[in-house]
């Protein structure tokens, strides 16, 4: 999970660490060479992120603590351009360094992020189990904030499987643990928003669910700004609570604008993307634009056979993410 010490990191790490052979880079701390590689990452700029990371890497200047870590960005660096069996190498790179780990914290964090590449590829079994592996570690060392991620993301899989009660259950869990917790960002907070929103659509109460989705989306605006995939995702999802709850102009619109921005900063061959791009011809068609949806899915179908079919699909998960 990308943790808010990074959310203080200003514009100037970030210019800092764009400016090719900047001398102050050369400068930095290894450790704040790693926030700052973390903070590229979290403003999704993926490649600057793996190229500041494989030089840090290769001048071999961090810890054994620090280069687990800096290997768990760079998974998540490589999820984020969907290079998925680079994004699986990384992590498991980062849980054979951190298995020795003294803080059981950083391993529990690389299982959990791990997880979350098996989600965006569909397995949602593997996914599963190394986020449920992740919280009884968390659960181990009291970690509260820890215990709040692993829960929502277990609530997140749930809820994609249909399985409302046992998603209810970790959402709840979630809540509680946010109450001790002391190191939770507006992601978090706009996460577990927009879950209750999921939650509130599936028990067909769409006001709540609406409020919800508009909440987590004025975090993510918040914390990161209008072009950023966490915007544009939030946007999706008010625009299909806002259709569903009977508002399907202003649904439609949303959803167009959230389509727009995850095209802009994840690119048109991102798989996230192309699939939203899927539910928006649906919901076009079901609203009565047959002829722009038939256009917008005749557009999006091969791109979504030919991006799948690059993607790791067959990634199999190594016996050390659970040892």
């Amino acid at each position: 999970m990308k943790t808010e010490f990074i959310t203080r990191l200003g514009a100037l790490s970030l210019m800092l660490l764009s400016m090719n052979g900047c001398p102050l880079w050369a400068q930095t701390l290894p450790q704040e060479q790693l926030r700052q590689a973390f903070a590229l990452e979290k403003a999704n700029k993926p490649a600057a992120a793996i190229t500041a990371l494989k030089a840090l890497l290769d001048a071999q200047t961090l810890d054994a603590s620090g280069t687990g870590k800096a290997w768990n960005i760079l998974g998540l660096a490589y999820e984020d351009l969907g290079e998925f069996s680079l994004s699986q190498h990384a992590y498991e790179e980062s849980l054979r360094i951190l298995s020795s780990d003294p803080d059981i914290r950083n391993h529990a964090m690389a299982l959990n992020d791990f997880g979350g590449m098996y989600v965006a590829i569909g397995q949602l079994d593997t996914a599963q189990k190394m986020k449920v592996r992740a919280l009884g570690e968390y659960e181990r060392v009291d970690d509260h904030g820890g215990i709040v991620r692993a829960c929502y993301d277990l609530a997140q899989i749930a809820f994609g499987r249909g399985k409302v009660h046992e998603a209810a259950k970790f959402l709840e869990r979630a809540m509680k643990e946010a109450r001790s917790a002391n190191d939770l960002d507006d992601d978090d907070w706009a996460a577990i928003a927009s879950l209750q929103g999921w939650q509130a659509e599936v028990n067909g109460d769409h006001t709540v669910s609406i409020a919800r989705y508009k909440q987590a989306l004025e975090l993510w605006r918040k914390l990161h700004g209008e072009e950023h995939p966490d915007t544009g995702w939030g946007l999706v999802l008010l625009g299909a609570a806002d259709a569903e709850g009977g508002h399907a102009s202003a649904g439609l619109a949303e959803m167009k604008q959230g389509v727009a921005i995850l095209g802009r900063t994840l690119g048109e061959k991102n798989l996230r993307y192309v699939s939203v791009e899927l539910t928006y011809a649906r919901l076009l068609d079901k609203e009565g634009f047959h002829a722009e949806a038939a256009q917008v899915k005749a557009a999006t179908e091969p791109v979504l056979r030919e991006v799948y079919g690059e993607q790791c699909v067959g990634c199999t998960v190594s016996a050390a993410a659970f040892r």
